[in-house]
């Protein structure tokens, strides 16, 4: 019986044990944090250099090693697809091989915060834009953490080169509401296909105008400042708040302007859609056939009467 009871108690510890190894290890990695997070440089006007800030909050102690690592964006989102170092050399719009830091392990103790020097050459870096994420693997130097989990933290690096050969160019591949039926949208997509070699941010405003051509919305495109990298298509989604709480039912006009890049290229794209407005016509159409039914009943009511 003692015997069960000590199997218990060490069964016990052990669990225990990981569980707290778990957390500690999930406070670790959720404690650290990096500044900026995204970082853009212009070779023509920034200096080839900049600085990450790593702050540890948690309450271990905790050592970071850096490195750099290229990614591709997947179209129609912004979900980051890394690349292998092969596919990496393959891919033009790759930054890893001219970044460089002044130190690739950091250590930090509880509380404490260090900064990082990052280079870039750019004396060498091609044409168009480049971007790769500046990764921090977290490690704790009191421990032996798993082989099969690492924690990395990431910071967004964008960098636009002054080769003379930088091309701006874009589009709106899709311009279009989000609702349901005939309600009036609520947002509208719109596809930027930028068909540049560097990165850009479109910025400009979606109008919405009602049958009458009074206007009755109007919001700020990307107020976000989300990227759209070269050679890719960037789906945004623009939230629509309208002016006023009645709306007509009718054919209503929308209109997109926007402006990108240093050069301030301009698109605009327009589009027509039916609306129901502040109207229901399915509760609408209910409550005619509700009203005929009654007055039907009623007059045939009333002819019984007469008869």
């Amino acid at each position: 019986m003692k015997t069960k009871y000590k199997v218990f108690l060490l069964i016990l510890a052990s669990i225990l044990y990981l569980f707290s190894s778990v957390t500690a290890r999930a406070q670790t990695q959720k404690g650290i944090t990096v500044s900026p997070s995204v970082t853009h440089i212009d070779l023509a006007t920034d200096p080839a250099q900049y600085e990450l800030t790593y702050i540890n909050n948690a309450s271990y102690s905790v050592t970071l090693t850096l490195s750099v690592q290229d990614f591709s964006e997947l179209n129609d989102s912004y979900q980051i697809n890394y690349l292998s170092p092969k596919d990496a050399a393959n891919y033009k719009y790759s930054l890893s091989s001219w970044i460089s830091f002044e130190n690739n392990n950091l250590e930090l103790n509880p509380g404490e915060q260090k900064t990082v020097k990052v280079f870039i050459d750019k004396d060498r870096i091609t044409k168009g834009g480049h971007y790769a994420a500046i990764l921090a693997e977290i490690g704790s130097p009191d421990s032996k953490q798993n082989a099969n989990v690492r924690a990395v933290l990431a910071s967004l690096l964008f960098v636009r080169a002054n080769t003379g050969h930088e091309v701006e160019d874009g589009q709106i591949v899709t311009f279009q509401p989000s609702r349901d039926w005939l309600d009036f949208p609520d947002s509208f997509i719109v596809r930027f296909q930028n068909n540049g070699n560097v990165y850009v941010v479109p910025y400009g405003l979606v109008k919405i105008y009602d049958p009458l051509g009074n206007q009755v919305a109007q919001t700020p495109f990307n107020i976000s400042s989300l990227d759209a990298l070269p050679q890719s298509i960037r789906r945004y989604d623009v939230a629509i708040e309208p002016f006023q709480k009645v709306l007509l039912p009718g054919f209503y006009t929308a209109t997109a302007n926007l402006h990108f890049g240093d050069t301030n290229k301009q698109i605009s794209a327009k589009v027509r859609f039916f609306s129901q407005g502040s109207f229901n016509f399915v509760e609408i159409g209910i409550g005619l056939i509700v009203i005929l039914i009654l007055l039907f009943y009623f007059r045939n009511k009333m002819r019984r009467k007469h008869t």
